[in-house]
């Protein structure tokens, strides 16, 4: 099947020219006069709204392809780069480059989208395609949503437009979370009553990525009883499901399958359009990425996997691997070892040369924690243009992501002896490994149950992005509090748990469920007030 490709279409200038004289069109390339004629050009102009979901620099670490990245502000993780780490471990100040960097990002994805939807009033389409462009405004009402999502979700109040903003513009107050959300829904409406239940492209929104999204808003606002109908709205659209292997949703060989619900596409070595650049961050020196590890998960997190075997057999290949550290890690839910890359375990390196962990790794001192991320990483020597050339596609929507939230959506909205809150989570479950026992109807109070989803969750996505919402949700964020986020240590003699805590956090209540406000643009428009406590 043919991949959707994003090609980004540069944003248009717009300068006002004193005498019209000045005011020549360009004969040698694309302006704002002689684009926006055909349904070919509001093609190549959505393109470029989608294109937005994508990092074009590596400082924008917070745009959806590296939408993993906010669950290392969770306990489940650990970012190498420092500047990540001011924002985990509470920190971090308006000064920040990667606070500024999201902000940014997100910004470019809705004034794209605004334009876009600005322009294409003007587009005459021609009549074997007049349903066309009422999907196409649905595809922009959509990603719009999105990037605002990601922006008031994230900041809390923040500027609203639903057009391109002028110099006049640069000088405007924040806009009330509350109005944010009620415009953004309204989109979500609009894509959710226009888009088609299957894409017309790959890669393109649909029907069910816009229920997705209408779930998470409603999660933010805590309203179960929209969550639990948008959630239950995508299951019975019988168009998603789980595959049968976990591990194969994240596989190249894989990608599109049928619980993607909506992804962010890559081509890797093309002359067209570039790679990924979200692998690089997840990935170690021995992948064929050669990896920055970045994306690193916490022993916080493998505690969450639960021992379905409780005699495990394993072979010592190296003794400095002790029993002590076998026993630690083996036995688990296997999807611990789908998501991470531990001791004991071996990786099919650049050279196509199966490896032991972490003896034979290179860089492993690039892992705080002495454990790497297995996730979202290409095993052995595929072909790359450079290190942020990745074919991976990131998936932002998954139908498990979907069963989960129906079943806490249920479960809130007095739905906690609903036969189908146990049929959601128990088919995650069921899935993830035969030996996980299931649970059956009134085997938990409402707390009880609600703790158990919100455990499966972890132990099913992390760093997918979306646990860092949850954490906020359900108050686990808190856990941040003098939260010590521990590791191995890897030394000649052998592997050991580290008595040193890799980082202690902070996480004051009344500051840190919001970033703050870039200083930089606040520099720039001094209307723009700071979050409080910053």
């Amino acid at each position: 099947m043919k991949k959707f490709i994003y090609i980004a279409l540069p944003l248009i200038l717009f300068v006002c020219g004193c005498e019209d004289e000045l005011n020549k069109q360009p004969f040698d390339q694309i302006s704002e006069q002689t684009f926006w004629r055909t349904s070919t050009d509001a093609k190549a102009g959505l393109v470029s709204c989608y294109d937005a979901l994508r990092s074009s620099e590596n400082q924008s670490i917070f745009s959806w392809e590296r939408f993993a990245s906010f669950d290392l502000l969770t306990p489940i993780g650990l970012c190498r780069n420092p500047q990540v780490r001011q924002i985990s471990s509470g920190l971090a100040d308006p000064n920040n480059v990667r606070v500024r960097a999201g902000w940014r990002a997100h910004y470019r994805g809705a004034v794209r989208c605004n334009d876009f939807l600005t322009q294409i009033e003007n587009v005459t389409f021609p009549e074997n395609e007049s349903d066309l462009k009422a999907i196409m405004i649905g595809e922009a009402k959509f990603l719009r949503a999105m990037y605002f999502y990601a922006l008031t979700s994230t900041w809390g109040d923040v500027p609203y437009f639903d057009y391109v903003p002028g110099l006049e513009d640069t000088q405007i107050e924040r806009t009330p979370q509350a109005t944010v959300l009620e415009n953004i829904k309204n989109d979500v409406e609009d894509a959710i009553n226009s888009l088609p239940v299957d894409a017309y492209e790959v890669g393109r929104a649909t029907k069910g990525a816009a229920l997705a999204l209408k779930t998470k808003i409603a999660l933010l606002e805590k309203d179960w009883a929209t969550a639990e109908a948008a959630s239950k709205e995508i299951i019975d659209l019988q168009k998603y499901a789980l595959i049968e292997n976990y591990a194969d949703i994240f596989a190249l060989s894989n990608e599109n399958h049928e619980e993607v619900i909506f992804d962010v596409q890559a081509v890797g070595d093309s002359d067209v359009e570039s790679g990924n650049t979200f692998e690089h961050m997840f990935a170690h020196r021995s992948a064929s990425v050669s990896g920055w590890s970045w994306v690193q998960p916490s022993l916080w997190l493998v505690e969450k996997y639960e021992r379905i075997d409780p005699n495990p057999e394993y072979v010592i290949e190296d003794p400095r691997i002790t029993p002590e550290i076998y026993d630690y890690f083996e036995g688990r839910d296997p999807r611990m070892d789908v998501n991470i890359l531990r001791p004991g375990k071996r990786w099919l390196d650049f050279s196509n040369t199966e490896i032991l962990y972490p003896y034979e790794m290179n860089s492993l001192n690039h892992s705080l924690v002495k454990m790497h991320m297995r996730k979202y990483v290409i095993p052995g020597d595929i072909s790359r243009r450079g290190s942020g050339d990745s074919p991976m596609n990131f998936i932002i929507f998954r139908y498990a992501d979907i069963l989960l939230n129906y079943a806490e959506a249920k479960a809130q909205n007095s739905g906690e002896n609903d036969p189908s809150v146990y049929e959601a989570i128990n088919a995650v479950r069921r899935r993830a490994s035969e030996l996980l026992p299931l649970y059956t109807v009134g085997q938990f109070s409402k707390g009880e149950l609600l703790e158990n989803i919100y455990n499966e969750r972890i132990r099913e996505l992390p760093m997918e992005g979306w646990l860092y919402s949850d954490f906020k949700r359900w108050q686990w964020i808190e856990l941040n509090d003098g939260l010590e986020v521990m590791g191995l240590s890897v030394t000649d003699e052998g592997v050991s748990f580290s008595s040193t805590p890799v980082e202690t956090r902070i996480f004051n209540p009344a500051k840190h469920y919001l970033l703050p406000i870039p200083q930089r643009e606040r520099d720039l428009n001094p209307f723009l007030t700071q979050n409080p406590n910053y």
